[in-house]
């Protein structure tokens, strides 16, 4: 972990640079750049300001504002998406070409590495906290983020876990222990096993669930510790806890489902969104080269147009279903892309918030739990709650199987980050778009992202995924 931890050191040691955009006005804070890290987190307001902070971190290009939605959707893109953009590290992905020098595999383990790092300053930093209430939150907020960021690091960089396995094969490093200094940041890491890190990321969001209070404005409440740790436990194959978690959230929360799905991507902080990351004109992933609405959009001067949706994928919509060309799948009238060609309408402004999890997923989380148990009523009723919303036709209990919720979820979910990590624990193999079509097995070491090569090249303890 040295050239991360590095980083992190010479820019002052913590890593906290605090977009002015992602403070909450309610508390009057004016974030910190460029902080000693010996003086940093040494009062109630620093800590403050750097938890404020901290959701800044995983707001940027390099995480939620592009890297982490677009990247498992780029690897899973054959007959479903396509990408027509000149940036070779994302060409790279959506071909399966990847090297170890991919710009987007170094800057998403990095990006990652330094909010877990800040998530541990501000643990490390608790003692200085006066306020109870606001230091039980703010430990509970630098667990859910150290779990979110350790959550999509396993995912990208380690194999599937399989439930009722060891699950030893590598993960990623954890690191629990704030870097402060240059001397710190020179120890060396190796990875930890895929079984232990998911052991660490429960741990977190149980803890944090319990720290943190039931509504939190725009921030991490208790119910979306719950849902992350819905997420974790599908991804695992453990159903019957997802769908205690995902119940918890649908009965607890006060959550509802928006009027429409384009809503929840048009509007602020809607009644679905269980965490948002906050952007605005002003303070947003990119405008130029990066950006999710800058790379998905096609619209007037607007928009690389890079992402491509794919009419076979857009066909799989009812010609009612709001969700598909009828509202949120368009045609393209950019100029430097040819006419005729179909786009998301999920990404369509620069300033607007990215939802990162939203109740339409619990309610899919808990229609498939229930559904493998046996529970086909309540798997009916929660994935026709969601297709009602957009004018789909709902299911019958004769059409109800576990592929037509799982096609739900691709439905719903789509250009969201879930595709490949889908298929994965489903064990989806890819069919290319190509004649004749080609199997990509699901467990190729091409679909593991590697670990950056700078890493390995300065820590002899950090193994490499195979095939780089």
């Amino acid at each position: 972990m040295k050239t991360i931890f590095f980083r992190s050191a010479a820019l002052a040691a913590l890593g906290l640079t605090l977009g002015l955009g992602s403070c909450d006005k309610k508390l009057d804070i004016e974030p910190f750049q460029s902080i000693d890290a010996s003086t940093a987190l040494s009062t109630e307001a620093n800590v403050t300001s750097a938890v404020v902070g901290l959701y800044a971190t995983i707001g940027g290009s390099n995480l939620y504002g592009t890297n982490l939605i677009l990247t498992p959707e780029l690897m899973a893109a054959d007959g479903y998406i396509n990408f027509q953009g000149t940036f070779a590290n994302f060409r790279q992905l959506a071909r399966r070409l990847t090297n170890s020098d991919n710009a987007t595999a170094a800057q998403i383990w990095q990006s990652a590495y330094q909010s877990i790092n800040q998530s541990n300053l501000i643990i490390d930093a608790l003692p200085v906290v006066a306020t109870p209430s606001l230091k039980s939150r703010y430990e509970g907020e630098a667990r859910f983020i150290r779990a979110i960021m350790y959550f999509e690091l396993v995912r990208l960089y380690a194999n599937q876990y399989v439930a009722g396995a060891n699950n030893s094969q590598p993960g990623v490093p954890i690191s629990l222990v704030p870097v402060k200094t240059i001397q710190e940041a020179s120890v060396l890491g190796s990875r930890a096993s895929v079984e232990a890190v998911y052991t660490q990321i429960i741990a977190d969001l149980t803890q944090a669930a319990t720290l943190l209070p039931a509504n939190n404005g725009t921030y991490a409440s208790q119910f979306t510790a719950k849902a992350l740790l819905a997420r974790v436990y599908l991804q695992q194959g453990n159903f019957a806890a997802a769908r205690t978690q995902a119940n918890d959230v649908i009965t607890g929360s006060g959550k509802t489902l928006s009027p429409t799905l384009q809503s929840v991507f048009t509007g602020r902080n809607t009644s679905e969104t269980l965490l948002e990351i906050q952007q605005n004109d002003q303070n947003n992933a990119g405008t130029a080269n990066e950006g999710l609405a800058t790379l998905f959009s096609n619209i007037g001067q607007q928009g690389r147009g890079d992402i491509q949706v794919l009419t076979a994928f857009a066909s799989q919509y009812e010609e009612t279903d709001a969700r598909g060309r009828s509202q949120l799948i368009y045609v393209g009238t950019g100029t430097n892309r040819p006419a005729g060609q179909l786009r998301s309408g999920k990404y369509t402004a620069f300033g607007q918030n990215i939802p990162i999890i939203r109740l339409a997923e619990m309610y899919l989380i808990r229609a498939e739990t229930a559904f493998r148990a046996g529970d086909a009523v309540t798997a009916l009723a929660d994935v026709n709650r969601v297709r009602a919303r957009s004018g789909a036709t709902p299911l019958t209990a004769a059409t109800l199987t576990l592929n037509t919720i799982l096609r739900e979820r691709q439905l719903e979910l789509a250009f969201e980050g879930f595709r490949l990590h889908d298929l994965k624990r489903t064990g989806t193999n890819i069919v290319t778009a190509t004649t004749p079509p080609v199997v990509v097995p699901i467990t190729s070491n091409i679909l593991v992202l590697p670990i950056p090569k700078r890493e390995t090249d300065l820590n002899p303890n950090l193994v490499q995924n195979p095939g780089y």
